[in-house]
């Protein structure tokens, strides 16, 4: 990808902030914005309909943008936080944070996991996933959509670290190496019904136990009256 991606949206700064400012601007159509940058922060709104097409193209919100200004700013962008209402499918509020051009970046993008694992598959586990996201370190230029991760290979009891991600060109993890991922464990209808074999071997166990030597005395005593 180029450090000047092909992603661009048009935005206009906003004096006005505040719940009531917020909503007379989605009630134009627009979504309240916020773009953080290393020298200053700005308000601003970008068109709603624009975003959501823009959302599409880039297949989520881990994908450089640029932002155009009225005046001719060209600002490199990540969406740092994109708030929704799920219910009434509106975006609420979006954060923009700057990256500058050149410099590398630090964020996080997507875990997309590959496959079917062997444990879950075919040994009766379940799959724990523990991280739904990557953290990296990369240029804008080298900044991937998502991370794949393989499981297919995973058995049950194994896990899948850190480690196990693959080698990308100009991409560093930031997290350590044996950082978990993703795990295969047992199943609790499985653990649940081997504790209560258990039980009953040890119910087995007492009920065929041989009689203590008092008892055999006692009993030898009455036969002998």
């Amino acid at each position: 990808m180029s450090e000047l991606s092909d992603l661009t949206l048009d935005f206009s700064l906003r004096d006005k902030t505040g719940t009531s400012a917020s909503k007379q601007i989605r009630a134009q159509g627009r979504i309240p914005a916020v773009l953080y940058g290393k020298e200053v922060n700005r308000t601003l709104s970008v068109d709603d309909k624009e975003m959501r097409m823009l959302l599409r193209k880039a297949e989520g919100t881990s994908s450089l943008m640029r932002l155009i200004g009225e005046s001719g700013e060209d600002e490199l962008v990540l969406i740092k936080e994109l708030q929704e209402d799920k219910i009434r499918d509106t975006i609420l509020h979006i954060d923009f944070v700057e990256v500058k051009r050149g410099e590398d970046l630090q964020t996080t993008v997507p875990l997309s996991l590959v496959g079917e694992a062997e444990g879950v598959k075919n040994e009766g586990g379940i799959l724990e996933v523990v991280a739904n996201e990557i953290e990296i370190r990369c240029r804008p230029s080298k900044l991937p959509s998502a991370i794949e991760l393989d499981i297919s290979n995973l058995g049950l009891g194994e896990n899948l670290q850190i480690k196990d991600l693959p080698e990308i060109d100009g991409v560093a993890y930031v997290s350590g190496e044996d950082t978990i991922l993703v795990s295969c464990v047992g199943s609790a209808s499985g653990r649940s019904g081997s504790g209560e074999d258990d039980a009953a071997e040890e119910d087995a166990e007492s009920t065929d136990a041989p009689e203590s030597d008092s008892d055999s005395s006692a009993s030898d005593s009455e036969a002998s009256e």
